[in-house]
């Protein structure tokens, strides 16, 4: 209801009807911008007193302001919810991983080399098959999927040697416990200059790597590269093969490019002065 400017009396027929409307509280929007509490009090209006007393229908009219809300307190966005992953170990490269066989002689479905003699070097995961590793992996988190080229360092708690924790699959039972490690890569181009590459090399005839057990003199160690026992060689020049292919490759080359994964525990080993067997197990579909 807004307030006109027209001054003149109400009629019989508008007062009866402000006379309703009245009954209630309003707020009535005058010139510009100021409010006015409209309070009727008491029912004085009528048609008869309108016509009798012209000032009858003037009620009590308080002045408030106009009432502004508060600004909204500033409120921090929610980040979206995000599946949190599985916890890692204390050290962010080795993970547990639980694999589940129907039989206690099931395969896992790993590609296995043991040419360093301490650990389980994992040349492939045979993808899309139901064996218990890549069923494993379809459940996990990315973080804790077994990948081609992880260290496996114990079965069950057992670590120590290759063949053990060889047999330790063999025997382990439907469950294994398998304690993996993420290696590290490095690549490094050696030129020979007339010089042998001086590494002494130990591998399984089926395998895909080449594990160094000693560094000699030569070439290797001339060029100050970081190649280490306990190191394996995994390509050459790029390109990934058997073990007698990789070996063809660098001896066939005067500056091959060599492609180094790491797994710490190994180096370690090697430089406290571990003796790798002579001849190591062949690799194994484990």
């Amino acid at each position: 209801l807004k307030l006109c400017s027209d001054t003149s009396e109400p009629t019989s027929r508008n007062v009866c009807s402000w006379s309703v409307n009245l009954n209630v509280r309003l707020l009535l929007h005058e010139e510009g911008d100021t409010y006015a509490e409209i309070i009727k009090k008491e029912n004085v209006w009528s048609a008869a007193t309108a016509e009798d007393s012209p000032s009858a229908y003037i009620v009590e009219a308080v002045p408030i302001k106009k009432e502004v809300p508060p600004p909204a307190a500033p409120t921090t966005a929610k980040p979206p919810e995000t599946v949190p992953e599985l916890p890692q170990d204390e050290d962010g490269g080795i993970f547990t991983a639980v694999l589940e066989r129907t039989a206690g002689t099931e395969p896992l479905g790993l590609y296995l080399d043991l040419s360093d003699s301490l650990t389980l070097y994992i040349c492939r995961v045979n993808p899309g098959t139901t064996l218990p590793a890549h069923l494993y992996n379809t459940m996990v988190p990315d973080a804790r999927r077994l990948r081609d080229g992880d260290y496996i360092l114990e079965v069950n708690g057992v670590a120590g040697k290759a063949k053990d924790l060889a047999e330790a699959i063999k025997s382990g039972g439907r469950r294994l416990e398998l304690k993996v490690r993420r290696p590290t890569l490095t690549n490094h181009t050696v030129t020979k200059g007339g010089q042998s590459l001086g590494l002494d090399l130990q591998f399984a005839k089926q395998g895909w790597v080449l594990s160094i057990c000693k560094v000699l003199d030569g070439a290797v160690k001339s060029s100050g590269a970081d190649i280490r026992a306990g190191d394996r060689i995994i390509r050459v020049n790029g390109r990934e093969g058997k073990s007698d292919e990789l070996l063809s490759m660098m001896t066939g080359s005067g500056s091959p490019e060599i492609m180094l994964s790491r797994c710490p525990e190994v180096v370690a080993a090697y430089a406290r002065g571990f003796v790798p067997d002579g001849t190591p197990t062949d690799a194994t579909n484990g």
